[in-house]
């Protein structure tokens, strides 16, 4: 709970130079400490408190929830080997993208809504529904008969997992001091990294006994664990009220429905383009365009002052600090994805890489993410200062992207693992350290809110981290598509087909100079598509200066958290 200052003039002495807004649970007992605070210091020179021994509850919390990270984040790739079985199973032809993208946007559209809900009902219940949601959708997705069916079991199963990814962080934030935040959900990221990893493993394990179902039946378990585990022990302060109807009536339908619908038309017109339709169909605009305005509307709704708790308060956007952050989780989230997909692309175009030898030549990125989040978690832990990390990230980031636009078919095996080490770094300096960044700068009131921001924010940089450089390659191959001589070659690449056929058998096929102009074009796209993602770098690097360094606090103060045993009443210890 938030302390009240006995002087107001310190009161807006910090609120001046925290910038936390109104309400803000760091507040210091005297004058020395508000002046740390206003030189940045949230913790003032005070000495950083150890941190205390966890409750045995506490740990069966986070085993729950790194059980929930890994069931979910599992079904993020176990298909990966298995789609063409369920193409020919279920006759899905190349309506077969919507197996996966009824999954994505279920998960990213829902969050905002996931977080409210933890707000007025408590973190528990919202959890628990989400985890059994999750497990209904395994269920149906693996018992599906058509392929109406299985896209039915996937959006339940992505309503189940975007609850469920989103709570986990926000049930460790009221856990933990924002100190300590980064740390556990760095471990959290590693089960659901090792999850990314080994599902497609499992999946083609399934696949070579000629059966997909198993890749949705497996999360069914794992799923009713993770319930029961919640169910008995995930006991979590919530707020009291009078009557169900006055928890109901502070939820903004009106402005839930608009985002939600907003979302989904956006979401659905990037995936189509470039795999169904063209860019330039009316069936990609449409969608887009009508989402773009659904999201204006939704934007003048929270605003009108019409609703009484709104999904999306604008406080939340007036903070600077907080501001930058969720467009730098944005631009950070896009360029993980942008990376995963375009780095394999590299080996498997300019050094004509199998897809099983592209994903082991980019392990230096993958097996190093994870543990340098980690670390730079630990940093931020015991520094308790995020705004280093972030310019160090993103230099860091800058630095590869930039080496990245000079790899042709001849760099040495040297030159690319380091530079993959590099944007490892960049972004496990990231991608920990600004959710505790965002939350210093609001008061604790605002945790479910601004992490449902900032989830919502990372899964969708996740659909523009395939977009953006799509759109950038394709374009720079109609571009330059009189450097291959051959007709048939140019016919072949031209209207976005390019990316496909590296998979295809067409480059294996090519030989003499029409190997090399070939190559040489798509060494010049991917050129270009490294140098627009050393633009986004730079402008997440930039738009560091205008955070404010606000000391991350060392102890916990949140009206949620676990429920405490009640003491034994001191008449009844007398008698």
């Amino acid at each position: 709970m938030a302390v009240e200052l006995q002087n107001s003039k310190t009161d807006n002495l910090v609120e001046k130079h925290s910038g936390v807004s109104e309400g803000a649970a760091a507040v210091p007992v005297d004058a020395k400490q508000a002046g740390a605070i206003a030189d940045g210091d949230g913790d003032g020179d005070a000495p950083t408190p150890k941190p205390m021994r966890k409750p045995a509850a506490f740990w069966l919390v986070f085993v729950s929830l790194c059980l929930s990270a890994f069931t979910a984040n599992l079904n993020a790739t176990i298909l990966t080997t298995v789609i063409p079985l369920i193409v020919r199973d279920l006759d899905a032809g190349s309506n077969y993208i919507w197996i996966n993208a009824s999954f994505s946007i279920a998960a990213a559209a829902i969050q905002p809504l996931c977080g409210q809900l933890a707000n007025i009902y408590g973190r528990r219940y919202p959890m628990l529904v989400s985890v059994a949601t999750f497990t209904l959708g395994s269920g149906i997705s693996g018992g599906a008969t058509s392929l109406a069916m299985l896209i039915g079991g996937r959006t339940v199963q992505g309503l189940g997992a975007g609850g469920v990814i989103l709570l986990m962080e926000v049930i460790i934030s009221d856990l933990l001091p924002q100190r300590e935040r980064a740390q556990y959900l760095g471990v959290v990221l590693s089960t659901g990294s090792l999850a990314v990893l080994i599902g497609p493993t499992i999946g083609g394990a399934f696949a070579s006994d000629g059966t997909w179902r198993w890749c949705f039946y497996i999360s069914v378990p794992i799923g009713g664990v993770g319930f029961i585990i919640a169910a008995f022990f995930l006991r979590l302060k919530s707020p009291k009220h009078e009557t169900w109807t006055k928890a109901v009536a502070r939820i903004d339908f009106v402005g839930n429905t608009i985002f939600i619908a907003s979302t989904c038309s956006i979401l659905v017109g990037l995936i189509m383009g470039g795999q169904l339709y063209p860019w330039s169909s009316f069936h990609v605009i449409v969608p887009i365009v009508l989402g773009g305005v659904g999201w204006l509307l939704f934007a003048a709704h929270q605003a009108s002052g019409l609703v009484k708790e709104p999904t999306m308060p604008p406080r939340l956007f007036s903070n600077r600090t907080a501001f930058i952050g969720f467009v730098n989780n944005f631009i950070s989230s896009m360029l993980l994805e942008w990376t995963v997909y375009y780095l394999p692309y590299y080996f498997q175009t300019l050094r004509g890489s199998s897809q099983l030898i592209s994903s082991v030549q980019v392990l230096p990125f993958n097996a190093f993410l994870v543990p340098s989040a980690i670390v730079n978690g630990v940093i931020l832990g015991k520094t308790g200062k995020y705004k280093p990390l972030h310019w160090s990230g993103f230099g860091f980031l800058s630095l590869a992207m930039g080496l990245f636009s000079s790899m042709n078919a001849s760099t040495s095996a040297v030159k690319w693992v380091f530079w993959q080490f590099f944007g490892a770094f960049g972004l496990g300096s990231i991608i920990l350290s600004i959710l505790p960044g965002i939350q210093a700068s609001l008061p604790e009131r605002d945790v479910a809110a601004a992490t449902g921001v900032h989830a919502f924010l990372r899964s969708f940089g996740f659909v523009w981290g395939f977009t953006v450089p799509s759109l950038v390659f394709n374009n720079e191959v109609n571009h330059h598509l009189d450097m291959v001589q051959d007709s048939e070659v140019r016919a072949a690449i031209a209207s976005g087909d390019a990316y496909a056929q590296a998979h295809g058998p067409l480059l294996d096929s090519l030989t003499g100079a029409v190997r090399e102009q070939t190559i040489e074009l798509y060494t010049e796209s991917l050129q270009s598509v490294w140098y627009a993602a050393l633009g986004f770098s730079l402008v997440g690097f930039l738009l560091v200066f205008g955070e404010k360094s606000i000391r991350l606090k060392a102890t916990l103060q949140t009206e949620f958290g676990l429920e405490e045993e009640q003491a034994p009443d001191a008449n009844q210890s007398k008698a």
